[in-house]
């Protein structure tokens, strides 16, 4: 399940480091992901662990961020994610983690970035760096807002890279664990999403 709000979550996450640093009013910034980046689900039954991976592909993308020291703010964050996007490398399984996220009622899992805290004297240098991110995220029609932690590293004058890892409880977005052979597999609540991606950040000149 290499997809999921993780991947744009944790994206933005890294670019809004740099707009912290140098910002002190708004301004706009676009966005790829880029090679190598790589974002996956792992999770526990009662028999085995299983990871999926999010095969969903995203275009350059336009955010406005506005910076104050080692805050930056988001609006036009909003990005959807194909829920079928999911591959678990098990057929019947995927088929199982579609239908818990009810893919047929709910296509798209949606997630919005609101706000990063870093510090800004982190990204004068390569070394990572811890990034605080609050998100709003929305699965199967139910929105959240967490905080999540994340490591970032300048790679480049206008590239990051971002990893880390979070574990959610899917009941909390309205989801029933799958189950598989008539109950005698059973998924576990808790699920980890682990991210390592390289993000290319450039300004918008207007």
């Amino acid at each position: 399940m290499k997809n999921y709000w993780f991947y744009f979550l944790l994206i933005s996450i890294g670019l809004a480091g740099q707009g912290a640093v140098l910002l002190k009013t708004s301004e706009k910034k676009r966005y790829a992901i880029v090679k190598p980046s790589r974002l996956y689900l792992q999770g526990t039954t009662n028999v085995n662990t299983f990871t999926c991976d999010c095969e969903d592909q995203f275009a350059t993308q336009e955010v406005d961020v506005e910076g104050n020291g080692g805050i930056a703010r988001f609006r036009n964050t909003r990005l959807s994610m194909t829920t079928r996007k999911f591959n678990c490398k098990n057929a019947k399984m995927d088929r199982d983690m579609h239908k818990a996220l009810k893919a047929d009622q709910y296509p798209k899992i949606s997630m919005e970035l609101v706000e990063t805290r870093q510090n800004p004297d982190h990204l004068k240098g390569s070394a990572w760096f811890d990034v605080d991110a609050k998100v709003k995220i929305t699965i199967t029609g139910v929105t959240k807002e967490k905080h999540i932690k994340a490591q970032a590293r300048k790679v480049s004058q206008n590239q990051f890279a971002l990893k880390g890892s979070e574990t959610v409880q899917m009941t909390e977005f309205g989801i029933d664990p799958p189950e598989a052979m008539f109950g005698l597999i059973k998924v576990n609540d808790p699920i980890t999403f682990h991210f390592d991606l390289t993000i290319q950040l450039e300004n918008i000149l207007n």
